[in-house]
Parts: C-alpha cells; sequence; structure tokens
C-alpha cells in the first residue's frame, strides 16, 4: 500500500505531509519522516494502539523488527499513531493517515505541504519552538529540499543485506550448476 501521512509537531506549528510507500521497513520510513523535518540523526520509534515500535537510530537498524514493513503496523485511513525521534518525551509528533490506497498518484517518497522550517541552530523544546515561530521574520518552509533529502534516500531501503549481516545474519548465496 502507499500512505498519505500529515506528520504534526503536537503543540506546535509545524506539520508536513508525506507520500511513502507502506512496503518500506520501519526504520527506513522513521528515516524518511526524519529527512522532511531535517531532523540529525537518532533513535526513534513509533506508538500504535500503545505499542512501541522501535524504529532504528539515524537509518540504522538495532534488531531484526526494525525491518518489519510499514504495512505490518496494519494502520488504517483515518487512524493516528504517534512519531517521536530522539525519544524526546516532550516532541511528540502525531501522525495520521490521511490516505491509504494501492497507488497513489505521486512522487515516492515526497513531502506535498507542510509548515514550520525548524532552524538547525534552535534548542528543540516546545517553548523555544513556540518563540520561534512567534516571531515576524521566520525563514519560510521549501518543500523542494524537503523532497529532495528524502528522496536521496530511495522508497526503500538501499542496504538491506548489509542491515541483515549487521545484526547477525549469515551471508548465503546459491550457486546453481546448469
Amino acid at each position: 500500500m502507499q500512505y498519505l501521512l500529515k506528520i504534526t509537531l503536537k503543540d506546535t506549528p509545524v506539520w508536513r505531509l508525506v507520500a511513502i510507500d507502506g512496503t518500506a521497513d520501519i526504520a527506513f520510513v522513521a528515516e524518511l519522516i526524519a529527512a522532511s523535518f531535517d531532523y540529525e540523526k537518532a533513535r526513534r520509534l513509533f506508538v500504535v494502539n500503545g505499542v512501541e515500535y522501535s524504529a532504528g537510530n539515524g537509518g540504522n537498524v538495532e534488531n531484526v523488527k526494525e525491518l518489519s514493513l510499514f504495512d505490518e503496523l496494519h494502520l488504517e485511513q483515518g487512524q493516528n499513531c504517534i512519531y517521536r525521534h530522539n525519544l524526546n518525551n516532550e516532541l511528540i509528533h502525531n501522525v495520521e493517515v490521511m490516505k491509504k490506497e494501492d497507488h497513489l498518484f505521486c512522487l515516492m517518497p515526497s513531502t506535498l505541504v507542510g509548515a514550520g522550517l525548524l532552524p538547525k541552530d534552535l534548542s528543540f523544546d516546545l517553548e523555544n519552538i513556540n518563540a520561534y515561530f512567534d516571531k515576524d521574520d521566520i525563514a519560510s518552509l521549501d518543500l523542494r529540499e524537503c523532497t529532495k533529502r528524502m528522496r536521496a534516500l530511495g522508497v526503500k531501503r538501499k542496504d538491506l543485506n548489509e542491515s541483515l549481516l549487521r545484526l547477525g545474519a549469515c551471508d548465503f548465496s546459491v550457486k546453481i550448476n546448469v
């Protein structure tokens, strides 16, 4: 399935509408979301129906469950879950499934719309973020840059074999003689 996800940084004016492919793994989808927001490498997780799903550390997987497909979270259109970046309890992102279809008619992955460019030098707590957005002279969000960061990663993980090997899987090759 393909998804349109509206990701809102709770209690702030910061949000993104992103298109992702559900056949990407959980850790990779978390990395795509982080790329859309231009977040640094960090631990991430999703919370679906009260259950925490570890979603990698800066794009790297730390256990095999993080390679589960995003589709396996069984999110439905209209349903919400939580995305946490850097496991910061104050900065919680609400993720709403706006659409879930076999095929969305947009390029994958991409940031379609959004608001709120978070500057790199800003302390990431709600008070500082909201004070920043109360100013009159803030930089505007460039959706092309958000999408460019996402597309640099691709639709799905390119290093699946290497990720499995890092987790302790054995290298497996088959030779067929005809």
